[in-house]
């Protein structure tokens, strides 16, 4: 999918700015003051003459508004189309927020269960050191008490 603004730039690169003139690469100095129908390109004076001889051509001036208007009417489907565009990229944007804050929510999770689960597992081994500490003294007690 291309952006309309993508569109509405090419569409812009296709008209010539009014101020810029443009001038003919086979005929030096020559001005393109003429489109031709035929070939879908600008061309100068001299090239109707020896290069276009035959096919169909018009002075700029009178042939812009026509093309003009035909580029704007290929643009109207693709503009009706750009409010469902929009929508979707909307749509996937915010899907990807919340995607990214579930994640985000999810790793909170895991590091406060492994956090527990961790203050568990140090309760156990102070109680196993604790009991091993009571069985250990118990045991020499015992043995002491034999030994005397």
């Amino acid at each position: 999918i291309v952006p309309i603004q993508d569109v509405q730039a090419d569409a812009a690169n296709l008209i010539p700015p009014r101020k810029k003139v443009l001038y003919c690469p086979k005929h030096k100095g020559k001005k393109l003051k003429i489109y031709c129908e035929t070939c879908n390109k600008l061309i100068c004076s001299n090239c109707t003459i020896r290069l276009h001889q035959g096919h169909h051509y018009d002075v700029i001036s009178d042939t812009f508004p026509k093309h003009k208007q035909e580029i704007l009417s290929q643009l109207e489907p693709v503009k009706h189309h750009l409010a469902t565009v929009n929508h979707a990229l909307h749509t996937f944007d915010a899907r990807s927020r919340e995607i990214q804050d579930q994640k985000a929510a999810v790793q909170e999770e895991i590091h406060m269960k492994i956090d527990q689960l961790h203050q568990v597992l140090e309760q156990r081994r102070t109680e196993l050191i604790g009991r091993l500490d009571q069985l250990t003294q118990h045991k020499v007690k015992t043995l002491a008490a034999q030994r005397d």
